[in-house]
């Protein structure tokens, strides 16, 4: 669970943002209704939201476990990031039909806070996890209360396409993206009167079949020269197995790997100055991609 939103100051009491009432995102699927007399706004990962009066926060993010004794085995197990470690303190709450909650306490940023925590399991795709947290001096029923009315506000349904969405899919259907990258460079005369060099290449291809099967293959390598010696390096990776692209919540297009072996990689496609971007690194698209 990503909680980037948390490192915001407990106690902040100014209203920073705009967004009030109904919340949609309808490339998830997710649907929720800031409570009266708070406001928020998206923050890192998540949605953070806050209030004039009442000190803490809220943060909702989406999660991928779709089972709910999962969901369960996670909160059992803490919460811990960077600045924030919470533990569980307290037996688990049913939430509707498809969430559970409990009390966390634990240190944000330094701070002794005591927080309620929802996860909600989505038939659909992502689910939410809901935290509403404050010092543990300031923590009361209020804010198991405010967590509970947001969860139950939520509404789940079929996530809409982004157009974009099915566009890059049109576009990257026979499409092999190749990135290369290499620098050499010379460090002058050594003390023995040699010459000495080092140097780095990269190499990654990625052959997108029609089919909806993928190929992988990269490698790297790397030598150094100091006169009185020379070593090298090199090391290649390859899999195959499905891709798809779909859209981060927001509507952007991204390319999902999913490898045989259980792994997966996400890019971040964009298309800027006619040249194909991967998590904003340039990769070079052509169609001699060879498909079986």
């Amino acid at each position: 669970m990503r909680l980037i939103g948390l490192l915001f100051i407990l106690c902040y009491q100014s209203v920073f943002s705009q967004k009030t009432g109904e919340v949609d995102y309808p490339y998830m699927g997710i649907k929720f209704t800031i409570p009266t007399e708070w406001k928020g706004e998206e923050s890192g990962d998540g949605f953070l939201i806050v209030s004039d009066t009442q000190p803490g926060l809220v943060f909702l993010v989406a999660h991928e476990v779709n089972d709910l004794d999962i969901l369960k085995q996670e909160a059992e197990a803490g919460i811990q990031e960077e600045g924030v470690v919470l533990q569980k303190s307290s037996e688990f709450d049913e939430v509707g039909k498809g969430g559970v909650g409990a009390e966390f306490e634990g240190i944000i940023q330094g701070q002794q806070v005591k927080a309620y925590v929802v996860g909600i399991i989505n038939p659909f795709g992502y689910g939410v996890s809901i935290i509403s947290a404050t010092t543990t001096a300031m923590y009361s029923e209020v804010y198991k209360k405010l967590a509970r009315q947001i969860a139950m506000s939520i509404q789940f349904s079929e996530p809409t396409e982004a157009p974009v969405t099915q566009e890059w899919r049109e576009a990257l259907k026979g499409a092999k993206l190749t990135y290369m990258n290499s620098n050499y460079s010379s460090g002058g005369v050594s003390v023995g009167g040699y010459s000495t060099y080092s140097g780095y290449s990269s190499h990654s291809e990625i052959t997108l079949c029609p089919s909806g099967n993928f190929s992988y293959y990269s490698s790297n390598s790397f030598s150094v020269d100091t006169g009185g010696g020379f070593a090298n390096s090199a090391g290649n990776k390859d899999g195959h197995g499905k891709w798809e692209v779909t859209n981060n919540g927001k509507g952007e297009p991204v390319l999902k790997l999913l490898f045989n072996n259980g792994r997966a990689h996400s890019y971040q496609l964009s298309y800027k100055d006619k040249k194909t971007y991967l998590n904003d690194t340039r990769y070079f698209r052509t169609y001699d991609a060879k498909c079986n």
